[in-house]
């Protein structure tokens, strides 16, 4: 696949799918039946065009985990430090368990 990238390497088969079943019969006249090759070539396509559906998925769901695991964490961050908030007013801010647990944010 020398340097190409996606795009440029599946326009590279698609077009010589059309070239070749465009040329089918000059093919075929040569001795070269290039349906076998043309039906492969289709199908590893279609394959290929699966996969990258899939990847795209994959890659959404992803992307939708990571907001999910942000917000979360969000959430516990603020809880624990209601935590923090509420031992210092029991026990006011000099204590040695509020110092403690303050040191934690930083």
């Amino acid at each position: 696949m020398a340097t190409l990238n996606d795009k440029e390497s599946r326009d590279f088969v698609q077009q010589v799918l059309v070239i070749v079943n465009q040329n089918a019969s000059l093919l075929t006249d040569a001795g070269f039946d290039p349906t076998p090759r043309t039906g492969q070539l289709q199908t590893e396509l279609q394959t290929a065009d699966d996969a990258e559906g899939a990847q795209q998925n994959a890659q959404a769901a992803a992307l939708d985990a990571t907001k999910v695991a942000q917000q979360t964490l969000e959430v516990a961050y603020n809880d624990a430090s209601a935590v923090v908030n509420l031992i210092e007013g029991l026990l006011g801010k000099d204590h040695g368990l509020v110092r403690q647990l303050r040191q934690l944010r930083k």
